[in-house]
């Protein structure tokens, strides 16, 4: 089970992008944002897995 989602979020060139979760036919995933901190050139984003 998973219940908590931590993302970080650096400004990287990566060609065309890239997914941060791609999972073709399968169903959504409901998230609700729990915190978001921001410091130069970077994010984290806390996400809580709703449902």
């Amino acid at each position: 089970m998973l219940d908590e989602i931590l993302v970080f979020v650096v400004p990287v060139m990566l060609g065309d992008g890239v997914r941060l979760f791609d999972h073709p036919g399968g169903t959504d995933v409901k998230l609700e944002r729990v915190e978001l901190t921001e410091v130069p050139h970077a994010t984290s984003i806390r996400f809580r897995v709703v449902g």
